[in-house]
C-alpha cells in the first residue's frame, strides 16, 4: 500500500471533534507529546475472517492549547487508514474498515476471539505538508508558520515521516500545479502520483475581519472523488494566540523603567553560581539615564549566563542586531541567535564574540556574520545547518566562565538593544 499522505492536517481535526466553535482564547500552559508503538483495543466481533476491535483511548499530545488539542485529534484520527497491513497480537492482518474508534481487520485466518484484549502496532505513516495558497494576505510565510507548532509535535510522536517540504515545492513549480491556487481533483491525483501518495488535501487560506477562513478539499487520488470539502471560519486569536511572529523592532532602550515582554536572565550550569538583573537609573548609553546591569558571579567553569529574549520573531527584513554595552571590567559577551528550521524540531545557536570595554559603546552584529556553535551543535544533533531569520526563538547576550573567569562579582551594562 502506499504511504498516506496528509497537508496541514490541523483544520481537518477539527471535525473530527466536533468543529471549531469556541472563540474565547485558552490558558496557555506547558504541553508533553508521547511516542508509542503499540496501542490497546478490544475484539468485539469476529465474522469470518473478519475481526472488529475497538481501539481503547490513549492521549498522544497533553495540554489545553487549541493547537495541542488540534494535534491531538488529528494523532488519534490518523494513527490508522484503510488498507494499512500491521500485526495485532501477531497476526499480520489487513485494516479493511474504520469508523470512529472501530478497525475492521481482514485476515487469512486468525485465532482472535470476542472480548480479547490485544496489542495493535502502529506503523509509521507519511505526512506531507503542502503550501496552502494565500489569499489576501500579505504575509507569504504565514500558512508555513501555522503548520509549525503542529509539525513539531507530529515529529515529536514518532508516528510520522515527514515529507521534505522542498520536494513538494519542487514537483508543485515543475508541473504547474500550484498557479491556480486551490488544487481541483486532477492537479490532486497528478501531484499524488508523483509523490506515491493516497490522498491529497488542498485549500486555501485567507483573513476576513478578525478571522481565518479555511477551504479544504480532500481527494481520493486514485479516484478523483472529493472525499471532504469543508469551509470554516476560525478566530484569529484561538488558532494562532501561541504563534503570533514579532515582525516589528526591538527597541529596548529602558527608559520606561521596565523591560519589555520577553526578557529574562537565566544562568546555566550555577552549581554555586549567581546572577541578577535590573535596570540602572544611574548610567545610560547614548546621553539617556536607564540601561539594564547585570551582575553575575561564576563558581564553576562551566558557568554560563543568558540575557534572553524569548518572542517567536521574524527578522527576514533587518540585517542584524545592534546594541550599546560597558563593563566594570573588560568582558568577553556572546551575542546569540536561536532558530529553529520548519523541517526539524531542533534548534541552531549562532554565535559572535564581543570584547566589552569600561566605556560606553554601540556594537552592530549582522545576522551574515554569525557562526554556528560547534559544541552546542555536537550536543543537540539536528538542525538544517542554515539560518532562518523567518523563525528565530531566540535572542540572548551570554556571558561565559570560561572567558570571563570565576569567583569574582562582575557587571555589565546593556542598553539600546534594537534590530537594524
Amino acid at each position: 500500500m502506499k504511504k498516506f499522505l496528509i497537508s496541514f492536517v490541523t483544520i481537518l481535526g477539527l471535525f473530527f471533534f466536533g468543529g471549531c466553535t469556541q472563540t474565547s482564547q485558552p490558558q496557555k500552559v506547558n504541553s508533553s507529546v508521547y511516542g508509542f508503538s503499540f496501542i490497546d483495543a478490544k475484539v468485539i466481533a469476529k465474522i469470518g475472517n473478519k475481526v472488529v476491535v475497538e481501539i481503547i483511548d490513549k492521549d498522544i499530545v497533553a495540554g489545553n492549547s487549541y493547537i495541542d488539542k488540534l494535534a491531538n485529534a488529528i494523532m488519534k484520527n490518523s494513527l490508522f487508514v484503510i488498507g494499512m497491513e500491521t500485526t495485532i497480537d501477531n497476526e499480520q492482518g489487513k485494516i479493511s474498515d474504520i469508523r470512529g474508534k472501530e478497525l475492521t481487520f481482514t485476515f487469512n485466518e486468525t485465532k482472535l476471539q470476542n472480548d480479547q484484549i490485544v496489542k495493535i502496532y502502529i506503523p509509521k505513516k507519511t505526512i506531507a505538508v503542502v503550501d496552502f495558497s494565500l489569499i489576501g494576505i500579505d504575509n507569504k510565510t504565514l500558512d508555513k508558520f501555522a503548520m509549525e507548532d503542529m509539525t513539531t509535535k507530529l515529529v515529536q510522536s514518532g508516528q510520522y515521516i515527514v515529507v521534505e517540504r522542498t520536494k513538494l515545492n519542487a514537483i508543485l513549480e515543475e508541473h504547474k500545479l500550484a498557479d491556480s491556487g486551490l488544487l481541483d481533483e486532477k492537479s490532486s491525483s497528478q501531484l499524488g502520483k508523483l509523490v506515491s501518495a493516497d490522498i491529497i488535501l488542498t485549500g486555501t487560506f485567507s483573513k476576513r475581519g478578525g478571522n481565518w477562513i479555511v477551504n479544504l478539499r480532500l481527494i481520493d487520488v486514485k479516484t478523483g472523488i472529493i472525499l471532504v470539502a469543508i469551509n470554516e471560519s476560525i478566530s484569529g486569536k484561538e488558532f494562532r494566540w501561541e504563534q503570533d511572529k514579532d515582525i516589528s523592532n526591538m527597541n529596548e532602550d529602558f527608559e520606561d523603567n521596565e523591560l519589555n515582554l520577553g526578557w529574562n536572565i537565566n544562568i546555566a550550569n550555577d552549581k554555586g553560581s549567581t546572577s541578577s538583573g535590573e535596570i540602572d537609573n544611574t548610567t545610560g548609553a547614548n546621553g539617556t539615564s536607564r540601561s539594564y546591569r547585570i551582575d553575575y558571579q561564576f563558581n564553576n567553569n562551566n558557568g554560563a549566563l543568558e540575557f534572553q529574549n524569548k518572542r517567536l520573531r521574524d527578522v527576514s527584513a533587518y540585517r542584524g542586531i545592534t546594541f550599546y554595552a560597558k563593563a566594570d571590567k573588560t568582558t568577553t559577551i556572546r551575542a546569540c541567535v536561536k532558530d529553529k528550521n520548519f523541517n526539524d524540531v531542533h534548534e541552531n545557536k549562532w554565535i559572535t564574540p564581543v570584547n566589552v570595554g569600561l566605556n560606553w559603546k554601540k556594537y552592530e552584529i549582522p545576522f551574515d556574520g554569525l557562526a554556528i556553535g560547534t559544541k552546542y551543535a555536537a550536543q543537540n544533533q539536528g538542525g538544517d545547518g542554515n539560518l532562518d531569520l523567518d523563525n528565530i526563538v531566540k535572542i540572548m547576550i551570554e556571558i561565559r566562565a570560561k572567558e570571563n573567569g570565576v569567583n569574582n562579582i562582575n557587571s555589565v551594562w546593556i542598553d539600546e538593544i534594537s534590530l537594524y
